[in-house]
């Protein structure tokens, strides 16, 4: 398919230089995400505050700044890119690497709300998963699929083999524009494009597919958690950004998009997706700030904690009601007046007669004689001298 240059400024790609030329009467136009884009990062600094204030532990607080640092990481590269056109394809490895070590991280987030992959497992055995969850209803015919460590290992190997995928592909196509063998946005059956782009669609589905099984799996368990608007807030930045990008090419390449200067068609789609990355990222971070600031119940911490507070006291209960009724035992086999009931208390005394118990009987004292002679004597006591002590 042959292309049309329909640019005033000559090049496929222009300069930077020759881009704000060329957008010299409508700058106002591109300062708009560059405030979205600085608002995002003020957010992102204040949810650093809050997550490191509020959060109990240091992986939970690094997990999510993970997760909350890909929206002004994805609005900065795009921003680079919109004003540096010929650093797209740099700029989108750079998200791209970013992206999928944050669907790692996000992986790892839902198992930390578990307290671990063991307690995850343990908690999730014996149940069973449908292998086709909505929208991915061509599965039906699938076998029911019980939840266990193999049946784990195959979601997140579903959930991750994007990251490794598109990250080469990236890789390898950036190096083969460098020397002018490959051509962003070029659909023809003889160009790698074509072929680029179909492989990023069937990897991004089942990337897809891997955290809806994931997330079936493990909803029922994190009551509290929010993992409904975390999960939205991963999968949205995963179909935008794995799909609009390719999608938009082949517009250009089919002139869906117009060929109007100052820029061509290639360029005006790099342009338009960068455009709404930015803003989708706005509009997603909003959205994920309100989820992630919300403080879930921690599973993991809160749990074995109650649990040991809660045997601690019958513990001290047992010892304090076994010492209680030892000492009612041994008064009532000395006292034959006692009688003990359970109900009202712990120990309860009846009182007896006296004259059960023989005394000892007490001599009396000799009666003091008034006229007996007294004597003076001096004692000392330690290191003082006592004066005047008399003796009877």
């Amino acid at each position: 398919m042959g292309k049309t240059n329909c640019s005033w400024i000559g090049p496929e790609i222009p300069l930077s230089s020759e881009m704000f030329r060329a957008i010299k009467d409508e700058l106002w136009l591109f300062l708009i995400p560059a405030g979205l884009a600085a608002i995002l990062l003020g957010l992102f600094l204040e949810e650093m505050g809050f997550i490191l204030r509020h959060i109990p532990t240091s992986r939970r607080k690094r997990l999510y700044l993970w997760i909350l640092g890909m929206y002004p990481v994805f609005a900065f590269t795009s921003l680079i890119a919109l004003y540096v056109p010929r650093s797209s394809s740099l700029c989108n490895f750079v998200a791209s690497l970013y992206h999928s070590i944050t669907l790692l991280k996000f992986m790892g987030l839902i198992t930390d709300f578990f307290g671990g992959k063991t307690r995850m497992l343990a908690a999730l055995s014996g149940k069973k998963l449908s292998p086709d969850p909505f929208p991915c209803c061509c599965c039906c015919c699938l076998p029911m699929m019980a939840i266990n460590s193999s049946s784990h290992n195959w979601m997140m190997a579903a959930v991750l083999q994007l990251s490794v995928i598109r990250s080469i592909l990236f890789f390898v196509t950036l190096v083969l524009w460098t020397d002018e063998q490959y051509e962003y946005g070029d659909v023809t059956s003889v160009t790698l494009n074509l072929y680029v782009n179909g492989i990023i669609c069937v990897s991004t589905f089942l990337s897809f597919y891997g955290h809806l099984l994931f997330y079936k799996a493990t909803k029922s368990a994190l009551h509290g958690f929010g993992l409904r608007a975390k999960f939205i807030c991963i999968v949205l930045v995963l179909i935008l950004c794995g799909l609009q990008s390719g999608i938009l090419e082949t517009m250009g390449a089919f002139e869906v998009i117009p060929c109007t200067p100052p820029f061509s068609v290639l360029t005006r789609s790099q342009l338009i997706y960068h455009y709404c990355v930015i803003v989708e990222m706005f509009c997603i971070g909003l959205y994920a700030r309100h989820t992630f600031r919300k403080l879930e119940p921690s599973v993991a911490d809160e749990e074995p904690a109650t649990h040991r507070r809660e045997q601690k006291a019958v513990q001290t209960e047992d010892v304090q009601t076994s010492s209680l009724t030892s000492g009612c035992d041994r008064y009532a086999a000395a006292n034959h007046g006692y009688s003990s009931d359970s109900e009202d208390s712990l120990c309860k005394i009846e009182h007896t007669p006296m004259d059960v118990f023989s005394f000892p009987a007490v001599k009396p004292k000799r009666p003091v004689d008034p006229g007996s002679p007294r004597h003076l004597a001096c004692a000392t006591v330690g290191d003082q001298e006592l004066q005047d002590v008399t003796v009877v």
